[in-house]
């Protein structure tokens, strides 16, 4: 037998929205081509010189040189040298930048054909107020300029080697939120920048690499094309993974509308950019890392059975030794020469290595790796490639070319998990219970035999064009492409144990992205102490995504393939912005994005979204006390927004055959009026230097405002029988603090400390629904005057009391989001260059749905937190004596373990907890590794060590399964595993 339908949907962008589209691309080619007819010519020389530590003389590695108004850059070497070359003759500013110090700046006369050698000197900063950010700005601006807060995280200064760019954003910067998506492997996390901003559309940031957008939402899962669709390993892949953390520079965040104006209408969520390393001139630097580990479980059951090995229940497949009690017998005893520990210590390893460099006019920086990550359960494996070339052409001296091209491969094969009849954690979890009925291991293994497995392929590229006619006219264009190629395999072959005529689903999905993105900047000046840029600039995105899915049963003949799912949509506008700077020290900026979109209503017209914004330096003011050390001031208030989806401002009806007869059902009725939620956000904090720069603090306060919030709005039954259809009906709030601080405790020549962490609240409230009734949301509650997306469940009043329980139907518990979230983090640095580091997390203040307990009660389980408790002693007990089962319960015990009482309503728990997310020990090796500039062994163990609250009796709150990557509401599991502790020993030398 075979199944197969056909659905084709296709929505055509405005002719509006296409003529901006279109025009963006001929506005940057016209800039472009005026700036390149306009490039005055001029003599060149060459600039030799060397960059020191202001009063140590001691070299800086990797400082940023440049010649002020053209493209001409590089950085600086080991021993503090660089050269530029093709420097314009004449009177010229060299800008030097390092992290830690204050921008040097110093003027020389170049003169043609000769060598001008120089030393700079720069001085240490805590504050960074002259280091040059990118994101949410039009081209380049100091951080002295910007009003808003950034958050940026340097590769170099990870002490731990990231393995993933997830664990590099966890927890490192306050606001930022991940949530990891469970313990399988491939496995992605949920980022949250401020809470959620929406209740019907995606909650994810864009992400931009070297400028060019990419896919941010989650890959598709790997499901069945028919039939349950739990059929599967139940977790999503996060496309951001797909970059090697070994290529990574920089990451750059802002985390709201505040600094988001200039993404327009998809930018509500907040925008990660992730920028990659580059080449300088001079000899091939070459770098090599391996990277050898292994992945364990940690406990995450209860205090004494903390793999559910339960005792003397008849099964222990999570045990972690062939010892573990077997129905009052060893493993050996009842499955003999079986393997009854599923658990494994999943080996992992990684090979990388790159070389950057440069010659005149050209610069590269080329590398690969290879990875291979083994999961924790059978079937759990990961294996990556990954290319990168990074390429930078000096056509003249004010015409930069810069193309950076990534090709990712990837397999992931998974252990069938989650809420899956046909999976090894369910049966294990139900026990007797199970769909064996039987614990026994040999039946259970028969679950393996089955095929779960992704691959994608994917690059991403883009040519950045950087043309400087002038030192007071810069222009930038951005053309990228992003295509990803995402093949799902789900085999269940002929004789597997619960589909004995075998089943196969196979999905090929496409996905593409195409940037096109022109800026650009004029400087001006007005009085000596007034100055300006006036910005300007066009931008289009198309997203395009194709699936082709087959599907069979029985294997009699072959799957049919069908065009399920498909869709394309632009998303174009254009900016304009102006900063006023006086005496470097104020800085005003105003600013306007206009967008339009294929998706809204034609009703609807353009979008447009302005921004303001104020820095003041005050610490460079003549009144402001030097003891007190720097400050900066800053204020910021800006408009986003989030597009509606692709078809909801058009009718669609859905096939639906009848009697064997091709016919049609109403589906979503239309809405012409139908627009983007529009998010408003306000910010106020500052930025300090303290006790001699031995101290930074940022502190932010914000609020954001969603209104025309998209809601569901049941129809007039008089219409047909139409679907809810979305309108801009809500009002939503999220407001907070963001806290991050850092401080040199002790700083001696051989050895120091330094603490640190971030601290960050979110408050958030549905302000009002409009046409709207209160309403579900990804399993969270959505209603006037309570968080978004709120966890709404059963409340039991008396739970600890040995009575029949007092219960309150359809109680809101609380949030569904972290309400409090707390980063520290300590570094020690010891003699001969070791250092040893800690970073742990704690979130708190929201609630999580345990499904896997509710799924094992109802079906009378032996459940840890009820055998613990010593109820089903007291049940069994009950039962023997003729007495009410009840007697001798407490509440809660009479509603969790008495199966006919259960329910998922009763489910909810507080999910707060600490976890040491890594622990690095960092020992310099080139002493045991001759000829080479440096080598570092890094020892590190991630998640191992964790707290919970006494709510939380069992399991993990990062056990995944539903609110991954794209999806949005209560925190929930079923049937899965948290993440497991890892251990990696990295080697990492550069030549």
């Amino acid at each position: 037998m075979t199944k197969s339908g056909l659905s084709l949907r296709w929505c055509n962008p405005p002719s509006l929205t296409a003529l901006l589209a279109r025009g963006s691309l001929a506005v940057g080619a016209l800039w472009l081509g005026l700036a390149l007819i306009a490039a005055p010519a001029s003599g060149q020389g060459t600039v030799n010189g060397r960059v020191t530590v202001a009063g140590s003389g001691r070299p800086i590695a990797g400082a940023q040189v440049t010649v002020v108004g053209t493209n001409i850059g590089t950085t600086t070497g080991e021993d503090g040298q660089f050269v530029l070359v093709n420097v314009p003759v004449g009177r010229q500013e060299i800008r030097v930048a390092q992290i830690g110090y204050r921008v040097g700046l110093i003027g020389l006369n170049v003169q043609m054909g000769a060598i001008t050698a120089e030393t700079i000197e720069l001085t240490r900063t805590v504050l960074r107020l002259d280091e040059v950010v990118v994101t949410g700005t039009a081209g380049q601006a100091r951080r002295r300029e910007v009003g808003n807060s950034i958050a940026q995280l340097e590769i170099a200064e990870a002490p731990d080697p990231p393995s993933s760019i997830e664990t590099m954003l966890q927890g490192r910067a306050a606001g930022v939120n991940l949530t990891l998506g469970g313990g399988a492997s491939g496995a992605g996390g949920t980022i949250r920048l401020r809470g959620a901003v929406s209740v019907s559309q995606s909650n994810q940031p864009i992400i931009y690499i070297d400028g060019v957008r990419t896919r941010s939402e989650g890959y598709r899962r790997n499901r069945p094309v028919s039939g349950y669709t739990g059929r599967s390993a139940n977790v999503q892949q996060n496309p951001i993974n797909d970059i090697d953390p070994a290529d990574i520079e920089r990451i750059e965040i802002i985390k709201g509308s505040a600094a988001t104006t200039l993404y327009g209408t998809e930018a509500s969520a907040g925008v990660i950019q992730i920028f990659t390393k580059k080449g300088r001139v001079g000899a091939p630097r070459w770098t090599f890392q391996m990277d050898q580990g292994f992945a364990r479980m940690r406990p995450f059951g209860t205090e004494g059975n903390p793999y559910l090995n339960l005792k003397p229940a008849s099964y222990a497949v999570f045990a972690t030794d062939a010892e573990a009690t077997l129905g009052g017998g060893s493993c050996a005893d009842v499955a003999p020469n079986q393997d009854c520990s599923w658990l494994r210590n999943g080996y992992r390893s990684k090979y990388a290595g790159s070389v950057g460099g440069g010659v005149e006019g050209l610069s590269y920086f080329i590398a690969g790796s290879y990875s291979k990550y083994d999961g924790v359960l059978p079937n759990d494996t990961e294996s990556k490639y990954s290319a990168r070339g990074n390429f930078s052409f000096d056509v003249m001296n004010n015409v930069r070319i810069d193309w950076n091209t990534q090709y990712t491969s990837s397999n992931v094969g998974h252990t069938a998990q989650g809420n899956n009849a046909h999976g090894l954690t369910l049966n294990v979890y139900r026990q007797e219970r199970n769909y064996f009925q039987s614990n026994d291991p040999r039946d259970l293994r028969k679950l393996l035999n089955q095929e779960i497995d992704t691959d994608i392929n994917r690059l991403v590229t883009g040519v950045t064009v950087n043309v400087t006619p002038y030192s007071w006219f810069t222009n930038r264009y951005t053309l990228g492409y992003d295509f990803a190629h995402q093949e799902l395999r789900n085999l269940r072959p002929f004789g597997f144990v619960r589909a004995p005529s075998g089943i196969l689903g196979q999905d090929q999905i496409y996905y593409q992205t195409l940037t096109s993105d022109y800026v650009g900047n004029m400087n001006y000046g007005l009085t000596g102490s007034l100055r300006g840029t006036f910005s300007f600039g066009g931008q289009s995105i198309l997203t395009k995504e194709v699936r082709t899915s087959a599907y069979g049963e029985s294997f009699a003949g072959p799957g049919v393939p069908e065009v399920d799912d498909g869709s394309i949509y632009v998303t174009a506008g254009f900016f304009l912005q102006n900063m006023f700077d006086v005496n470097n020290k104020l800085f005003l900026t105003t600013g306007l994005r206009v967008d339009g979109h294929s998706a809204f209503g034609k009703n609807l017209g353009l979008q447009a979204y302005p921004k303001f914004s104020l820095s003041y330096v005050i610490s460079d003011e003549s009144f402001y006390p030097a003891s007190l050390g720097e400050l900066k001031l800053r204020s910021a208030l800006g408009y986003s927004g989030r597009a509606p989806g692709t078809f909801a401002a058009i009718r669609i009806w859905n096939p639906e055959p009848t009697s064997g007869q091709p016919g049609y059902e109403p589906g979503n009725i239309g809405n012409d009026d139908v627009g983007p939620e529009r998010t408003r956000e306000l910010e106020f904090g500052f930025d300090a230097g303290l006790f001699d720069q031995r101290v930074s603090l940022e502190f932010t306060w914000y609020e954001q405002k969603t209104t025309d919030a998209l809601m569901d709005v049941q129809q007039l039954p008089s219409l047909g029988n139409w679907d809810a259809q979305a309108a801009n009906v809500g009002v939503l709030r999220n407001r907070g603090i963001e806290v991050n601080v850092n401080a040199q405790v002790v700083d001696a020549p051989d050895w120091g400390i330094e603490l640190g962490g971030s601290f960050y609240t979110n408050e958030s409230e549905v302000l009002a629904l409009g046409e709207a009734v209160p309403f579900e949301s990804g399993d969270g509650w959505v209603e006037e005057g309570w968080p978004i997306m709120a966890a709404r469940g059963y409340m039991v009043m008396n739970p600890d009391e040995i009575a029949d329980p007092i219960v309150v139907q359809d109680t809101i518990f609380g949030p569904s989001q972290p309400t409090l979230v707390v980063n520290p983090s300590v570094t020690i640095r010891l003699p001969m260059g070791i250092q040893l580091s800690a970073r742990g997390e704690y979130r708190g203040g929201y609630y999580i749905q345990d499904g896997a307990s509710f799924n094992a009660l109802s079906r009378a389980v032996i459940w840890p937190t009820c055998r613990e408790a010593g109820a089903y002693d007291i049940i069994d007990a009950n039962r023997d004596a003729g007495r009410a089962l009840e007697d001798g319960l407490t509440a809660r015990q009479r509603v969790e373990c008495i199966q006919d009482n259960t329910d998922s309503d009763y489910m909810y728990f507080k999910a707060d907890f600490f976890k040491l997310r890594d622990l690095t020990l960092r020992v310099p090796m080139e002493w045991a590794i001759p000829k080479t500039s440096s080598a570092t062994l890094s020892l590190t163990v991630q998640n191992w060590a964790r707290w919970l609250n006494d709510d939380m009796r069992i399991f993990d709150p990062e056990m995944g399964e539903r609110n991954t990557v794209s999806e949005s509401g209560v925190l929930a599991f079923q049937e899965a595993y948290p993440p497991p502790g890892i251990f990696t020993a990295s080697l990492r030398i550069t030549f």
